[in-house]
């Protein structure tokens, strides 16, 4: 066994003890021994065979027996004492997004729920609100995981992403993996993941402990495939995990190959035989020699072709761009200079407008705005006319705390059913940026719902219309709403759009996007985070413009601070 297999066992060790309802000390002491576990320097079988497990922090007597029983047999007692004690169907509520060992210890106790059919029946009858550590909030998340169209649909990228991500840097701490990256949809960000790919680099010989630890990950529910250099599982939470091993000097052309999509590796084959060369998942050659390729840019390079970013690898016609110099300038994180969506604990954000200014100020922004929701979204404690204007004081006060900091003082307002804005021209006149944003009457016939919109964006104090078609990724489809319509009325009136970056929207899509770039419109990429660990979403919008193929002059906050102001005030007439 190595350090990441008993690292995973102690974590699954701390899950069934938690749902237990165990001793706190004794389960976070599982959680620190697989943590220093899955980021020590050397193979756990030297301290093993050198007596010093005990020297190792956090390990004492009980944790260094276990340890030693694993080593010696491959097996724990422990551990399968635990499974036994603990009902399978109890084990099973965890691959619900939103559950984790502590609300099921929760669910079990207060409600004796033990499977997935009892979980469904108390979020029906609205049981979960009432439980400690969870209420409405927490019940609706897991009554939308519950009628998730996940399994089918595909997981949305933010979520299979990390997972993706923690299996890859948990892998890469095994001595047999020189290299190890993601591939596939989630290279290309796609905005929904079927099957997550990771590729290693590993000598000839070296795949097998490597496909073998990644069989025993936490929460994989079956093995769906296995050879001697991959293998296919299929975890609890609903992904579709493949592994693949690949001898370096190949990482270059199977890294290509296995980001896709087929249409596009496919053109890549056709345009290499065109030049004399053959392509294959294994090499590039020139008359049956293999060329050395250090980069993906060499690789484009030997083919005429400008590199081609993963979010554009489409398999449409981003060769001739390619190939004629013409793909687009395409925008990098980097390049934001500020987020123009954020909630404070003004509302339903959870952090004060003090930490997020702190927070945008760490990443380096030049600007922020502070847009809470507007009074009739009362589950989220909407601001009415008086509040919006206390808290106008205390963000000038923190303005004062960060000279550097442009923060801007805004809100989102709702925009009612017939169209009208939940807050008078008065009031909203008053704030530098007002976002529009429909919040409820989903229900709504596709007429009544542009001209809804429309009518809100034809408000001359409007400037931004946020996350335009309402999805929810795999969650809630989009409203019915004409956005060819919406999207021209938009550049009529000079508003901007957003590409909302939360990983439950990514809303305006990458289509819908490239279609207002066109257009001639302005986009804002934004988190709509409501609290500071929200402010790193900012990536996955970004994914969602360089899918559409914008650059930094069509998204407004890439603009320094005077161009953005210049354009706010424009937008309303001012000068």
């Amino acid at each position: 066994m190595n350090n990441v297999e008993i690292s995973w066992i102690f974590l699954e060790i701390a899950d069934l003890l938690e749902i237990k309802g165990d001793n706190p000390y004794k389960i976070r002491s599982y959680r620190k021994a697989a943590h220093m576990l899955s980021t020590l320097d050397q193979k756990i079988q030297t301290y093993w065979k050198q007596g010093k497990l005990r020297e190792l922090p956090g390990i004492g007597p009980a944790l260094a027996a276990k340890i030693d029983e694993l080593l010696k047999t491959g097996n724990l007692t422990y551990l399968n004492n635990l499974r036994e004690e603990v009902p399978i169907q109890l084990r099973q509520l965890l691959v619900i997004p939103g559950i984790g060992p502590r609300t099921v210890h929760t669910l079990y106790r207060h409600l004796g729920i033990t499977s997935l059919e009892q979980l469904k029946a108390a979020v029906l009858a609205q049981q979960l609100r009432r439980l400690p550590g969870l209420g409405t909030k927490s019940e609706l998340a897991i009554k939308r995981a519950l009628t998730s169209k996940e399994y089918t649909q595909g997981m949305p990228l933010g979520n299979a992403f990390a997972l993706a991500s923690d299996l890859a840097e948990a892998l890469a701490q095994l001595p047999e993996v020189i290299n190890i990256e993601l591939a596939g949809e989630i290279r290309r960000r796609e905005e929904l993941v079927h099957e997550a790919i990771l590729l290693f680099v590993t000598q000839a010989d070296k795949a097998l402990p490597v496909l073998t630890t990644f069989c025993s990950a936490p929460y994989v529910r079956e093995i769906l495939e296995s050879d001697s250099n991959s293998a296919v599982v299929q975890l609890g939470i609903g992904l579709q995990a493949r592994l693949v091993a690949v001898r370096p000097a190949e990482f270059v052309t199977q890294l290509c190959y296995h980001t896709g999509p087929t249409d596009h590796w496919t053109a890549l084959v056709v345009r290499a035989k065109q030049h004399g060369l053959a392509l294959s998942p294994t090499a590039l050659k020139d008359k049956n020699e293999a060329l050395v390729l250090e980069s993906e840019h060499e690789l484009y390079r030997y083919l005429g072709l400008d590199f081609i970013i993963p979010e554009l690898r489409q398999g449409k016609n981003e060769l001739s761009a390619a190939a004629g110099g013409t793909l687009p300038k395409s925008i990098s994180i980097e390049q934001i200079k500020g987020d123009l969506h954020l909630h404070s604990n003004w509302s339903d954000g959870r952090e004060s407008i003090f930490s997020m200014a702190e927070a945008a100020s760490k990443r380096g922004y030049d600007y922020i705005a502070i847009t809470d929701h507007s009074q009739r979204l009362k589950i989220a404690r909407g601001l009415n006319a008086q509040e919006l204007a206390a808290q106008l004081d205390e963000i000038s006060i923190v303005r004062a705390q960060f000279p550097e900091l442009m923060i801007l003082a805004g809100v989102e307002v709702d925009i009612l059913k017939d169209g009208r804005l939940d807050l008078s021209n008065e009031v909203l006149a008053q704030l530098d940026i007002v976002i529009a944003a429909v919040h409820s009457g989903f229900n709504q016939d596709e007429k009544t719902m542009t001209q809804r919109i429309i009518t809100a964006l034809r408000n001359p104090n409007v400037h931004i219309l946020a996350h335009p078609s309402g999805r929810l990724l795999a969650k809630r489809p989009p409203y019915r709403v004409n956005l060819d319509t919406v999207l021209k009325e938009a550049g009529r009136q000079g508003k901007i759009l957003e590409i909302n970056s939360s990983t439950d929207r990514l809303d305006l899509n990458a289509n819908w996007a490239a279609k207002a770039k066109k257009l001639g419109i302005k986009l804002a990429i934004n988190t709509d985070a409501h609290d500071v660990q929200g402010l790193s979403d900012m990536e996955y919008g970004v994914s969602v413009a360089r899918r559409a193929g914008l650059e930094p002059s069509d998204v407004v906050n890439c603009w320094p601070t005077s161009y953005l102001l210049e354009h706010l005030r424009s937008i309303r007439g001012v000068t």
